[in-house]
């Protein structure tokens, strides 16, 4: 786990109106404000806000393909929402390691999610990169 204390990964996404009918019908979650454009605008929001659980999954996709990638484990996340994300609005989660530990096998990394020039999220994740076991086929 060679890692430059300074590395640093990014996902651009956009959630569209499928992903957020699946994690409805996955959580549960029947909050108008993910899914009736009207009743958002009558609570102060430009549109339908993205469930905060369809953000997790982008930290869960830049964890586990990208930094520190394939064998990942988590270990924490604490994330910050800032502003909404709507639905079908582009963003882009960074991900910059703010400490590894090769010995250990751990990374801390300082997340952020942004979007129409405002910061969407930040946070802070913490992961465990297993190591492959030479004694297993």
């Amino acid at each position: 786990m060679a890692v430059d204390t300074q590395a640093t990964a990014r996902v651009e996404f956009c959630i569209t109106d499928r992903e957020m009918e699946v994690f409805r019908a996955l959580s549960g979650d029947t909050n108008p404000l993910h899914d009736d454009t009207s009743y958002a605008r009558r609570r102060g929001f430009d549109g339908r806000v993205v469930y905060g659980g369809l953000l997790i999954a982008q930290v869960s996709r830049l964890l586990g393909a990208h930094l520190p990638g394939h064998g990942c484990v988590w270990r924490s996340l604490t994330l910050r929402f800032r502003s909404p994300l709507y639905v079908g609005e582009a963003a882009r989660l960074t991900a910059t390691v703010a400490h590894a530990n090769e010995d250990l096998g751990v990374m801390d990394l300082k997340l952020r999610i942004e979007a129409g020039g405002r910061t969407v999220a930040d946070g802070e994740a913490a992961a465990i990169v297993a190591r492959e076991r030479a004694d297993v086929a």
